[in-house]
């Protein structure tokens, strides 16, 4: 789960075990066996080890009560540039601080830095001391020039960018809405709506050649509308639904960009309904039906003529056209430098699956593509990064039980519960037994896929991207802001984030990748040593000033999770940070 992607809400009977996370076992905290009849020794030995285990039980009790209850109060830590470790020859510093929830940025023809606010989109005990949704325009020396948008947006504005072909700032209100601005004088104008609802909206956004570009997340998990997941299917009327009726209902369900034949991949949920994938809570699916594509489509690059507004200042859906697609939540979008063999090259960063849900996809890669060229496919929700989910890899557990238990027990081809089939040959039983995720789609696509350049460490989102073009010791590579881990795990042994990543491409092929800025020691400012305190919290996006020789970290501050308290995550109030990293070497 990254930055742009609905938090979980708990209903129905999603959290089924107790609020330690632990099954209770009778024998252990549970009721107490007597002793049975014996010698002395052996009457005292048992004493002894009962009160052990109560002892344990009453140390474990204790624990799991002093995680609920009340967050403590924290305040954002002083940013300091001498605790990020850059490499020699670039200079760190801090452009400003004391922001709330800062999640993008973009530079304009002027210089000016443009600073998405993206509000409460988490949830805080103090959210009523944070901005709300907004835009910060800052002049070159840090001068705060206007704010726009509070009062107008209504969620969280992940991504923003500015096109230098028309000299207009493109602002995705992460709610099925795209703004436009002319300038830092210049007024909110809404050119597109009525985008999908879901779990992933719009993300990054780009221009090109009289195009705009723009990125729509797959809006469910792992293609399931299923109230056992995000909880993103209570929504009665989809305003892209009822939009584009497609004979199964308006509330939210994955729209495709082509015509999928069915496998009848169904889920059982909690409250019992059947759920088909790729259809809106409640519609089971039978095997061989086909589900039509549809125009934007949820996981995809998305673009659109600059000349083909309506008079009413709209851009209608029926002139937008699929890019790319075969992606889950695409936060940042690219294209390579101009001049470069890059030019037409679209950088797209994408946030792999979650592991929940009935139809879980255990590690999922965070990834990074490069399209070439108009229609490819990444493959998702049957295709995570490198291959495809029916891979063993994706499977969260060997199956070794019984038919009818997990992992299996909620999945059905039509009507019929879904039993793998053990293979013809055995192996060593650590490696025994059936795995992987099965399949929604029929038919896979004839043109075939694409697969990522990169793929990073599982539920660290690379969020907001960039290409150095000049000035930076570092011409034509790639920069991207990893964000971290916020809820579904499992955290790595050592934390891959926070990190700026530097993405080089080599000849004649392969990628290098390093950590170019990155904190002291492994993990987030809050978490490092009292001394090593002060550096990077939430990386969301890498942006470059004009010259080049500068780049702005936009850092969304600290956010922390703890599902046994409510809510669940604490957003701290002005630790948000726009750090600057200078390039001091000579230019070539």
């Amino acid at each position: 789960m990254g930055l742009n992607e609905e938090p979980i809400r708990t209903h129905g009977s999603e959290r089924k075990q107790n609020q330690s996370g632990n099954q209770t076992h009778s024998g252990r905290c549970g009721s107490r066996n007597q002793a049975s009849q014996g010698r002395s020794v052996m009457k005292f030995l048992l004493s002894m080890t009962v009160a052990a285990a109560a002892v344990m039980c009453l140390v474990q009790a204790s624990a799991q009560e002093s995680r609920g209850g009340p967050w403590p109060k924290r305040e954002p830590f002083k940013p300091d540039p001498t605790k990020v470790v850059v490499p020699p020859g670039y200079k760190i510093g801090v452009f400003a601080a004391g922001l709330d929830t800062p999640s993008s940025g973009t530079v304009d023809k002027d210089g000016n830095l443009w600073v998405a606010i993206s509000g409460v989109l988490l949830g805080s005990p103090e959210a009523d001391k944070i901005d709300p949704p907004h835009v910060k325009i800052f002049d070159k020396e840090g001068k705060l020039l206007r704010e726009v948008g509070k009062g107008t947006f209504k969620t969280v504005m992940n991504e923003i960018g500015y096109c230098a072909e028309n000299g207009k700032t493109y602002i995705p209100e992460y709610g099925e809405k795209i703004w436009e601005m002319g300038g830092v004088n210049g007024e909110l104008k809404l050119i597109i709506k009525d985008l999908p609802i879901g779990d992933h909206r719009n993300g990054g956004i780009t221009c090109k050649d009289g195009y705009i570009y723009f990125a729509l997340g797959f809006p469910s998990n792992s293609g399931f509308a299923d109230p056992d997941n995000h909880g993103w299917t209570d929504i009665p009327n989809d305003p892209f639904w009822v939009k584009h009726q497609d004979g199964h209902g308006t509330t939210p369900h994955d729209p495709v960009c082509r015509d999928i034949v069915h496998t009848g991949l169904t889920v059982k949920s909690s409250d019992g309904r059947m759920t088909g994938a790729l259809l809106p809570v409640g519609v089971p699916a039978t095997p061989g039906m086909v589900i039509k594509a549809q125009v934007p489509c949820g996981g995809s690059i998305m673009r659109v003529k600059m000349t083909d507004a309506g008079a009413d200042g709209i851009y209608p859906h029926e002139k937008m056209e699929v890019y790319a697609m075969g992606f889950r939540n695409q936060s940042g979008v690219a294209f390579g430098p101009p001049g470069t063999k890059w030019e037409n090259a679209l950088a797209v960063a994408d946030n792999g699956a979650n592991d929940l849900g009935h139809r879980r996809i255990a590690n999922g890669a965070e990834k990074l593509y490069i399209v070439t060229e108009k229609g490819q496919d990444a493959g998702f929700p049957d295709k995570e990064g490198m291959g495809f989910v029916s891979n063993k890899r994706f499977g969260f557990e060997a199956y070794r039980g019984y038919a009818a238990d997990r992992p299996y027990s909620q999945l059905f081809i039509g009507d019929k519960p879904f039993v793998p089939k053990m293979p013809p040959y055995r192996f060593q039983f650590h490696v025994d037994g059936v795995r992987g995720v099965p399949l929604i789609a029929a038919n896979p696509n004839p043109n075939g896929y694409i697969n990522p350049v990169l793929e990073w460490d599982t539920n660290n989102p690379i969020d907001g991207i960039s290409w150095s073009v000049r000035g930076f010791g570092a011409d034509n590579t790639l920069f991207g802001a990893v964000y971290g881990i916020l809820d579904t795990g499992p955290e790595s042994l050592v934390p891959t984030w926070p990190v700026v990543l530097r993405i080089e491409f080599l000849e004649p092929a392969g990628v290098k990748w390093s950590q170019f800025a990155h904190n002291i020691d492994p993990g987030p400012n809050a978490y490092q040593k009292p001394e090593n305190r002060g550096g990077l919290e939430r990386p969301n996006k890498v942006v470059f000033a004009n010259d080049g020789r500068t780049m702005y970290v936009v850092d969304y501050g600290e956010v922390f999770a703890d599902f046994y308290k409510t809510p669940p995550f604490y957003t701290v109030p002005k630790s948000g940070v726009i750090w600057t990293i200078t390039y001091e070497g000579a230019t070539h």
